[in-house]
């Protein structure tokens, strides 16, 4: 097995809520390494770019709502498996459903105005994570 490199976002609803810290130190517990840090806001290009297989869904508007209502942390994570192994620790997308343990099962929840915010982004392959990175860190 080779060491493997993923994004990882801490998504503006992560920021505002002060979970930083927890995601880091997950992380951290489990050794894996972040390689790369930085705060940024995102711009719809990014966001286009990022999401292109969505930029089409009728709900591609709340995603740039969404990941534009605040800073958000992008982090580069290197580690075995680190692709499959965060998005275990991330938990499954909809964060009602995301089992306790998880990050989005620990503190995501349902909101009033229904938008799914789920504190972090996983790449979901080795090569989308590679896109994903230049997209965050050119």
């Amino acid at each position: 097995m080779s060491e493997e490199r993923t994004l990882v976002l801490i998504k503006p609803d992560g920021v505002a809520r002060g979970l930083m810290g927890e995601v880091f130190s997950r992380l951290e517990r489990k050794g894996y390494r972040i390689t790369d840090m930085r705060m940024v806001t995102a711009t719809e290009a990014q966001l286009r770019e990022h999401y292109a297989d969505k930029v089409d869904a009728p709900y591609f508007p709340e995603i740039v709502d969404y990941m534009t209502s605040g800073p958000l942390v992008a982090m580069i994570v290197t580690g075995t498996n680190i692709v499959k192994n965060f998005r275990v620790m991330a938990g499954v997308t909809n964060p009602s459903e995301a089992a306790p343990g998880t990050i989005r099962g620990d503190y995501g929840r349902d909101w009033e105005d229904g938008a799914v915010r789920n504190i972090v982004h996983s790449s979901d392959s080795v090569a989308n994570a590679e896109h994903e990175i230049g997209v965050w860190f050119n």
